[in-house]
């Protein structure tokens, strides 16, 4: 049987999504291509330093 997804599944999905995110938003957006996934990055770095200091694997 399957286990449930975890909150650090969750991050884990959330990172490259954010990336995807920004480029999707630069593409269809009147922004700057390096402008959307710089900040899809950001959110992602953010993603990476709560799963690493906030709630650290167990």
């Amino acid at each position: 049987m399957a286990e449930a997804p975890t909150r650090y599944d969750g991050l884990l999905a959330a990172m490259p999504a954010s990336v995807a995110g920004g480029a999707l938003a630069g593409w269809l957006l009147a922004i700057p291509m390096a402008v959307g996934v710089g900040a899809g990055s950001a959110l992602a770095s953010v993603f990476v330093a709560a799963s690493l200091f906030v709630v650290p694997p167990e």
